[in-house]
C-alpha cells in the first residue's frame, strides 16, 4: 500500500562529494510496507531445552537460509536449519579460544560468525561450524571501552569506543565516541570518525549523563557506516576510509519522558543486579529513586544497516540498550520504522510488532526475537511485502 501523497526531499544536492538529503515535517515515505502475516520462522522452546532460550542477543539468516542465535544466557550460537531444527552448537562460556566470558553480540562476514563477548573479545567460527580464530580485545591508549560493532572485509570489524580525553582538550564536559576499524586480530585500529557520544549533565568531564538523554549512535557493515546523535534525526554515512557519502535528516517531534518510562530504568537497573545482597540491594533500590532523568526523548532509538545496505531508523523506546533481561528491553508498542536507501531517497516505512527486537533485516526480511507476555524468548524471522 502507498502513501495516498508522496512529498519527496526538500533539499537534495551534493556538496563536495558529500550527498545531502532533507525531509520537512510533511514529507512522506514513497511506500508503506508490511510483513507477512505469519512469521516464515519461529523457534521456541516446547519441550525441547536446545529451542529455550535465555537473553538472546543476536539472529542473523544465513545464505542457505539457516538462521544463527547468539544465546547470552548459555553463551553459545546455536544454528538451525530451515525447519527449525538445531544443527549444531557453537561456543560455551570461558575465558579461552572458542569462549565467552559474556555473549553481547553476533556479526557476520557472509555466513562466517562471530560473537562478541563482555570482554571485547570475539570467537570465529566458519559456516560449517569449525572454529577459525579469537579476536583479542582491541586495545588503545587513546579509547576507553571498545565494543565491536559489525564486519568491515577481510575479517576486520568496526569499532565503537570513548574517546579518552586530556585535561587541557576538555569541551564543557562532553563525551565523544570514535569509529574505528580493527584488524582481523584485534592487535591495531585505524580511526574513521569522531562523534558526539553524550551530553554532561554538569559542567566537568564525564559528568553523570541523563538518563534517557540522547546519545551518539553508530552502526556498520561492509564497506558501509553510519553515525548519529539521537537528540535530532540527523545521520551522517561513510565509505569504508571514513570519508562522508550521505548527510541525511529530517525534522521531527519528539515526546515527554513519561513515569513509565523512568519505571522501565529503574526496573531493569535492579532486574541487573537481582543477586546483590539484601543490604546492598536496598542501597540500590534507594539510588534507583534518585536517578536523574532527560526530560524530553531523543528522536531516534536505533539504527540497523541492511544486508543490502539500506539503513533503518527505528522510534526510540525506553527499553533500548538497559541492563538485565532482554524482555525489558522489548518494545511495549508497535514501532514505525523507516527505510532510507544509499543515497538517501526515504523508501518505506515499516511497522513491527510490539515486543520484537530486529536484529538483522535483508531484503525480504526482517529476524530478531519476541518476547511473551510471559517473558518467554522466541526467535522469529519476518518476510517483508513491498
Amino acid at each position: 500500500m502507498s502513501w495516498p501523497s508522496v512529498i519527496v526531499a526538500q533539499d537534495m544536492r551534493d556538496s563536495a562529494g558529500v550527498r545531502i538529503v532533507h525531509y520537512g515535517r510533511s514529507a512522506r515515505p514513497r511506500a508503506q510496507w508490511s510483513l507477512t502475516l505469519r512469521p516464515i520462522l519461529e523457534i521456541s522452546g516446547g519441550d525441547n531445552p536446545l529451542t529455550e532460550f535465555n537473553d538472546v542477543r543476536g539472529v542473523a539468516v544465513l545464505s542457505d537460509g539457516r538462521v544463527a542465535v547468539a544465546n547470552g544466557g548459555s553463551n553459545e550460537i546455536r544454528v538451525f536449519g530451515r525447519s527449525g531444527s538445531l544443527q549444531v552448537t557453537l561456543g560455551r562460556a570461558g575465558n579461552g579460544p572458542r569462549e565467552f566470558t559474556r555473549l553481547l553480540r553476533l556479526i557476520r562476514w557472509g555466513d562466517t560468525l562471530g560473537g562478541i563477548d563482555g570482554d571485547g573479545r570475539a570467537q570465529v567460527f566458519d559456516p560449517s561450524g569449525a572454529f577459525v580464530r579469537s579476536l583479542r580485545q582491541v586495545r588503545s591508549a587513546a579509547i576507553e571501552g571498545p565494543l565491536r560493532i559489525g564486519p568491515a572485509t577481510a575479517g576486520s570489524t568496526y569499532v565503537v569506543a570513548t574517546e579518552v580525553v586530556r585535561p587541557q582538550q576538555r569541551h564543557g564536559g562532553n563525551i565523544r565516541r570514535l569509529l574505528a576499524k580493527s584488524d582481523a586480530l584485534g592487535d591495531s585500529i585505524v580511526p574513521l570518525v569522531s562523534f558526539l557520544g553524550a551530553l554532561s549533565a554538569g559542567s566537568e568531564l564525564h559528568s553523570p549523563r541523563l538518563l534517557l538523554d540522547a546519545e551518539g549512535l553508530a552502526v556498520a557493515w561492509g564497506e558501509r557506516s553510519c553515525t548519529a546523535f539521537s537528540a535530532h534525526l540527523a545521520i551522517t554515512c561513510y565509505e569504508s576510509n571514513g570519508r562522508p557519502r550521505l548527510r541525511l535528516t529530517r525534522e521531527t517531534t519528539s515526546r515527554e519522558i513519561s513515569e513509565e518510562d523512568r519505571s522501565r530504568v529503574r526496573r531493569a537497573y535492579l532486574a541487573a543486579n537481582a543477586d546483590a545482597p539484601p543490604a546492598i540491594r536496598a542501597q540500590m533500590e534507594r539510588a534507583a529513586l534518585e536517578f536523574r532523568f532527560a526530560s524530553r526523548a531523543p528522536s531516534m532509538g536505533r539504527l540497523v544497516l541492511g544486508t543490502s545496505g539500506d539503513l533503518w531508523v527505528g522510534p526510540f523506546d525506553a527499553g533500548v540498550g538497559l541492563p538485565g533481561p532482554v524482555a525489558l528491553s522489548a518494545p511495549t508498542t508497535m514501532q514505525t520504522w523507516s527505510i532510507f536507501g544509499t543515497t538517501g531517497e526515504w523508501v518505506a516505512d515499516l511497522l513491527l510488532p510490539r515486543r520484537f527486537i530486529a536484529y538483522e533485516v535483508g531484503r525480504d526480511y526482517v529476524a530478531g526475537v519476541t518476547v511473551d507476555d510471559d517473558d518467554l524468548e522466541r526467535v522469529t524471522v519476518w518476510g517483508i511485502r513491498r
